[in-house]
């Protein structure tokens, strides 16, 4: 049985994007708690960037499984 490159590439982009999206949570609880009023503008470009990755990160990992194999 052999493992398709694409899906093995998308599954470990899955989990680097799975891994950030909670670093980045992490860091987006920390910005909250120091001075909440003053980032909202932050707070919302890092909410879209850890949602963005979690779904760009599988998506390029297919890439760059498939072209690694070829």
């Amino acid at each position: 049985m052999t493992i398709d490159p694409g899906l093995l590439g998308g599954l470990v982009g899955l989990a680097i994007g799975v891994l950030d999206f909670f670093l980045i949570g992490y860091v987006m609880e920390q910005m909250r708690k120091e001075r909440p009023s003053e980032r909202l503008g932050a707070m919302a470009a890092l909410n879209v960037a850890r949602i963005s990755q979690l779904i760009l990160f599988p998506v390029m990992g297919w890439f760059v499984g498939q072209t690694i194999a070829s």
